[in-house]
């Protein structure tokens, strides 16, 4: 059942059980939720091993976890619909998994080398570990997730058997019927994530099972995440998915990634290899690619290289040169110089694997992994060990579709180790056949190897030899849109040969793109071709920046992009075109006619947009006479309007075209700037009226403010007005409250506006009755419709006979919602009433009504509903759903409430949303009508599950479960019995239902244990049994000693699913006994947490009983204060943080001595507490905070000393302390001042090193 309300829940039922008794219902549950469990464990099982077997680039052979190395990726989100924008996405946690709002279908798209398996991974990881993973993830509803990597599955003609194959070890006992069994049932939430689609050996057949099921043939509720490059998207896919486009490593990831997993935290390592991107622009913008840079940064990490680097090629090669000789650097033994030899060979002559790739590549559908055997007999047993070795070949096991019926259906492959690797070997072939004999290559070569697919093959052969590119780029003038790729590849050519400035001069001859979504190494080519171009006055014939214009630059007379690149010197260009369709600026008057002079060869300069703004009019005295002399043709197009010129004569614009396709649509909208506002009125609305242009629609979105008193005008809420347009058809306003004399006034302005036929009004507030004497003659001769959209479901038509509002449109699927709020104002709430009453009394369905926590009671006859403003709402006769939140209902009015849904007689359901409810409803009390009609009473309580009540014995039973939410009880100190009482009933029928109870959290609410550890006791002698399906238990400000944490953990072993037990501000033992520690939790896979709200978590170790530190992010740290009054056991706890913190590297941001200061120890290795404990050397500690304490001459350089063996602070403050005066600066440890410390006191302000006296900054006042 469809959600109609934000309490709504979707109601799903499976068809094949329909009529069976409740027993078999439950039994076949039981056997699904058991297969369920069986297929998860063993995909994990797979799936853990696999994310724990990568390798970041070829020569590293030892493997690491996904999650050691994966860095975020710049993402941008496009959802379902041609207009909607690009947006960025900050992690990969936001990737959509097809919840409610979302496509089911979202593609991963990205060229070469973007880290499209790499996310793979990370998301196949996550799913594992999503009990840990954040919160925010959608991936925790997913309840099965199937990985695939499609360039394994040619031949393989259904999902079902190649998740059997694939992913399922050979003995186990799931069949290919049970795995479509669980796919089919659209209760559980399934996940396809199908792997380089790109790659995938069938996807030129019709008949495969991918195809089918993004085509919604097979499937059709399953959600699909899809990777591919971004030139091979699936065919009927455009409109129907949503689009994720990875955009690469910007200067943030690199630093991330070096520091995460190449240099390991050494910070001269990583500064030396982020350096070099700082002084080679060109190598910066190849790196977008993560795997270019992964590969170069690990390189770079271990040798010294040239990173002159002035093309994609030069990289590369070099890359590969890397890779030979790490593999014969790591010779354990100096090779002779026969074995050098035979090195130099591997390295340099490899044109048989060079024919396999071009074959491959070529091949109709593309094979890119080759048979182990075949391709060692091909190539020479010492050169493919040679390969292996390196890693540039990489063994795997693949199905083999010839005998899919054996129990063992595996053979071994062989593949380069990226598909860009295969295009560089299969360039070298291209260039020996491009030299050698070019007619011989197939006529629709560029058909057998797109170009948009294998830009990489075109662009390496480029770099590779002078005279193959000349006929590269022959090649690319045969295929449509390889204008960009032509580009790419002419820059290749790092030579300075005779032809370049032919290929430079063919082109420029046509259109030239600079896009947004090109790469920055796209970006930065395409500029210098047309900067060499204008150079060599060399005529650009049209230069087109598609929603990449940021600004024009007066000062620097330049161009500068969104990325931040400048274009220059555009003499010799002729038409630049400026597409900024979702940039809101503005382009002012001297920024316009600075970019015009720059151009000197423009003739025509046309932006169109839908935002950016340029001036009104540009005073003609302004105009220099040499471009009023060029005659430039001046284009600006307004989105779906009207195109304008700029006459150069009198510095206005004037209407040049309107497209025939587009009505003009003028939107002023309250937000939108005054030049905005001025252009829709000036330049817009009143040019289009004097010009006879008719004006399909004036839409004024909350910019409506009254009407003139002549009635000659409308005035809006920035004050500028809008004539009488006679050429205005349709007139709508939004967001208004209209009375009733405003609304006659806006009729008498209608009636001037002889053109218009409609007045609609949307999402305003408007009277509910018109007196009909007021409403002019001429409009009702003239049949002007006066609409009324409240967008709820129904339209209202205004009635000029008798003022009153009727039902529009009375279609066979008019239905309504209505919400009733006890915030809305008397007149809302009246609006809602005559609308119930005109849709009961014309037979239009009433969908819904909410009332939200505007119920009152039911009037004592049961025939209407009282509100809390007393209006009352009589029974409805077509209404549906009536839907109540918010609200205390007691079992007398609950009874009264069915008494009333007994008079609707097409009601279906009653819902309760987050009200308080009895637990137990006497069923000799519900009427007996209800039973037989099929109403259902639902309960839904916010935290997960849907509730039904039962008619039989008064009992609430579990209904549903949200499909985006988890089921989580939180049961806090102060909540009342009844609703603690709830919370035990919820909790005890999803245990017996089988139902995964997500989270328990005891607010203050935990008391202790029951001493057989069966049960926990609450602080209101409520008491929780052992709960079979709980998986995270949160208890929150409890003290806990080493006897009650025991019993926890006894009460714990009681919850087999239980994974994580969770204390949180809460105050426990510094050390548990690891004897007294359950064995079972052990092999559980229990974690034992405990969050002090501190900066860190703390895991509890089973072996020895200690806590550690849980995670060692490297944006973790640590706030701890330790006060005089804390107790024993608390500042023992603080010492055992700091000790640990600085042990495993985590930065200590702050810590505070409050009043808990004494001394420092004679070595300066030590500060004493007034408690006797002692706080040792913290090499992570950055500041240092020591409260109320009065501190000598002596005592201060002491503490100096100890400041000084902490090498990471950088500040030292004291707080409400009474200090020396002066410090002789002679004392103070000259480190102190090199490293940059500060040493502030809230008294007497920050002390000078050179003087030793206090100074107060001068920002401070007082």
């Amino acid at each position: 059942m469809e959600t109609v309300f934000p309490g709504g829940v979707r109601s799903q039922h499976s068809a094949s059980l329909e009529g069976f008794p409740e027993g078999v219902r439950s039994q076949h549950s039981a056997s699904l939720e058991e297969s369920k469990k069986k297929l998860n464990q063993q995909l994990k099982t797979k799936y853990l091993r696999l994310t724990k077997q990568v390798r970041p680039i070829p020569f590293i052979k030892d493997t690491r976890s996904i999650d050691k190395v994966f860095t975020e990726v710049g993402m941008n989100y496009k959802p379902v619909g041609e207009d909607e924008p690009w947006q960025r996405m900050n992690s990969h946690h936001e990737i959509p998994m097809g919840t409610i709002g979302q496509s089911r279908i979202n593609i991963i798209e990205g060229d070469a080398g973007y880290g499209k398996s790499m996310l793979s991974l990370r998301l196949v990881h996550d799913w594992c570990t999503r009990d840990q993973v954040d919160q925010c993830s959608q991936l925790s509803n997913i309840d099965i997730l199937i990985h695939l990597n499609l360039r394994q599955l040619g031949g393989v003609a259904s999902i079902y058997e190649a998740i059997v194959k694939c992913l399922l070890p050979l003995d186990s006992s799931i069949k290919e019927s049970d795995v479509k069994q669980l796919l089919q049932n659209e209760d559980i939430r399934t996940l396809l994530l199908f792997d380089a689609y790109d790659e995938y050996p069938d996807k030129d057949k019709e008949d495969n099972f991918v195809s089918h099921i993004l085509q919604e043939k097979l499937l059709q509720h399953v959600k699909v995440l899809l990777t591919t490059r971004s030139s091979c998207i699936p065919e009927g896919c455009d409109g129907l998915t949503g689009r994720i486009k990875l955009t690469g490593f910007d200067g943030r990831a690199r630093e991330d990634y070096v520091r995460k997993v190449v240099t390991k935290g050494d910070e001269e390592a990583t500064q030396k290899i982020l350096t070099q991107f700082n002084t080679n622009a060109t190598l910066a913008d190849i790196c977008q690619a993560p795997l270019l840079f992964v590969i170069y940064a690990h390189s770079a990490h271990k040798a010294e290289i040239n990173i002159d680097f002035r093309s994609v090629t030069e990289f590369f090669r070099c890359m590969v040169k890397c890779f030979h000789h790490h593999i014969r650097n790591k010779a354990q033994t100096k090779p002779t110089a026969e074995e050098q030899a035979q090195f130099q060979k591997f390295e340099d002559n490899h044109d048989t694997l060079d024919r396999l790739a071009y074959e491959a590549l070529c091949a109709e559908n593309q094979q890119l992994t080759w048979d182990r055997d075949i391709c060692a007999r091909k190539l020479g047993k010492e050169f493919y060990k040679r390969h292996t070795d390196i890693g540039i070949l990489v063994e795997e096991e693949v199905i083999n579709s010839n005998i899919l019926s054996q129990p063992d259906p595996y053979k071994t492959e062989v593949r380069l180790f990226h598909k860009l690797a295969c295009e560089w070997y299969a360039a070298h072939y291209f260039v020996k056949r491009l030299r050698s004999s070019p007619s011989s290559l197939p006529e629709n070569l560029v058909d057998l190897m797109d170009p948009s697919e294998l830009q990489h093959v075109y662009r390496f052969a480029c770099g590779l030899d002078t005279i193959a590119a000349r006929q590269v780029l022959d090649l690319l003038k045969q295929k449509r849109d390889c204008n960009s790729l032509a580009v790419l590849c002419a820059l290749e050519q790092t030579d300075e040969a005779g032809d370049v400035l032919d290929t430079v001069r063919d082109l420029v001859s046509r259109d030239v793109i600079i896009g947004e979504e090109d790469s920055r190494l796209l970006q930065r080519t395409t500029i210098e071709l047309v900067q060499r171009a204008c150079q060599d006055e060399i005529p650009v014939s049209r230069l087109q920046l598609k929603m990449c214009f940021k600004r024009f630059d007066v000062t620097s007379s330049c161009i500068v992009l969104r990325s931040d690149f400048r274009l220059a010197n555009l003499k010799t260009l002729q038409v630049l075109h400026i597409q900024a369709k979702y940039t809101d600026g503005e382009i002012t008057r001297d920024e316009l006619l600075g970019l015009l002079q720059t151009c000197e060869g423009l003739t025509e300069l046309r932006i169109d947009s839908r935002s950016f703004l340029l001036p009104l009019s540009i005073p003609p005295e302004t105009i220099p006479p040499s471009l009023k002399r060029r005659n430039i043709n001046i284009l600006y197009v307004r989105w779906r309007g009207l195109v304008y010129r700029l006459s150069f004569e009198h510095g206005q614009w004037e209407i040049h075209d309107q497209p025939a396709d587009y009505p003009l649509v003028v939107n002023i909208h309250q937000g939108h700037s005054q030049l905005e506002q001025e252009w829709c009125l000036h330049q817009e609305l009143m040019m289009a009226a004097e010009a006879g242009v008719t004006i399909s629609t004036l839409r004024l979105i909350g910019s409506f403010n009254t009407v003139a008193d002549n009635s000659q005008s409308i005035i809006l809420t920035s004050g500028l007005t809008i004539p009488v347009l006679l050429t205005l058809q349709k007139l709508m306003i939004e967001d208004s409250n209209i009375n009733q004399e405003m609304f006659i006034r806006i009729l008498s302005y209608v009636k001037e506006c002889p053109q218009m036929t409609t007045l609609r009004f949307e999402v305003s507030q408007l009277p509910d009755v018109v007196d009909p004497e007021q409403i002019p003659s001429q409009l009702k001769q003239r049949g002007l419709e006066v609409l009324y959209d409240r967008e709820n479901g129904l339209v209202y038509r205004l009635s000029f006979d008798h003022g009153q509002w009727e039902i529009h449109d009375q279609r066979a699927y008019s239905s309504l919602d209505v919400v009733i709020d006890q915030s809305d104002s008397q007149l809302e709430q009246e609006w809602c009433l005559q609308e119930l009453k005109m849709a009961a009394e014309a037979d239009v369905r009433i969908r819904g009504l909410a009332l939200s926590g505007s119920f009152n009671t039911v009037a004592d006859n049961g025939q209407s509903i009282i509100l809390t403003s007393g209006r009352t709402i009589p029974v409805l006769q077509t209404l549906q759903v009536l839907e109540i939140q918010d609200t205390n209902i007691n079992q007398e009015m609950f009874i009264r409430l069915l008494s009333y849904v007994k008079e609707c007689p097409q009601m279906t359901r009653l819902h309760f949303w987050k009200s308080q409810m009895p637990d137990v409803v006497d069923p000799e009390q519900i009427p007996s009508q209800l039973k037989q009609r099929g109403l259902k009473v639902l309960y839904d309580r916010g935290n997960g599950l849907v509730y039904r009540l039962s008619f039989d014995h008064g009992q609430w039973e579990i209904h549903d479960q949200h499909a985006d939410q988890s089921f989580y009880v939180e049961i806090d100190q102060g909540q009342s019995q009844l609703e603690q009482e709830w919370c035990l009933q919820e909790l005890k029928m999803a245990a017996e239902a089988g139902v995964t109870i997500c989270a328990l959290l005891l607010g203050v609410s935990f008391n202790t244990v029951a001493d057989n550890g069966q049960s926990i006791i609450l602080t209101s002698g409520l008491t929780i049994p052992g709960l079979p399906t709980l998986q995270e238990l949160y208890i929150e400000e409890t003290n806990i000693n080493q006897e009650m944490f025991i019993k926890i953990l006894s009460y714990v072993k009681e919850c087999p699913q239980m994974t994580w037990l969770h204390f949180v501000d809460s105050q426990l033992p510094g050390v548990v006994d690891p004897e007294q520690i359950p064995s079972q939790l052990k092999q559980q896979g229990l974690e034992v947490l405990y969050d002090r709200r501190s900066g860190l978590v703390y895991r509890l170790s089973f072996d020895h009983g200690q806590w550690e530190i849980h995670d060692q992010r490297a944006d973790s740290s640590l706030n701890v204060s330790i006060d005089q009054s804390d107790s024993q056991l608390e500042q023992e706890w603080c010492l055992q943080e700091l000790k640990m913190a600085a042990e495993a590297g985590v930065k200590i941001h702050v810590l505070s001595l409050v009043d808990s200061f004494n001394t420092v120890a004679d070595n300066s290795q030590l500060i004493t507490l007034t408690s006797g404990r002692t706080i040792p050397v913290l090499q992570t500690l950055l500041q240092l905070d020591i409260w109320e304490t009065d501190i000598n001459q002596e005592m201060f350089i002491k503490i100096l000393s100890y400041v000084k063996e902490c090498p990471q602070m950088t500040t030292l403050l004291f707080w409400d302390s009474q200090m020396p005066d002066v410090v002789d600066p002679e004392q103070i440890p000259s480190q102190l001042e090199q490293r940059g410390l500060k040493v502030h006191s809230w008294k007497h302000g920050y002390l000078d090193f050179e003087t030793g006296r206090w100074k107060v900054p001068p920002e401070v006042d007082g």
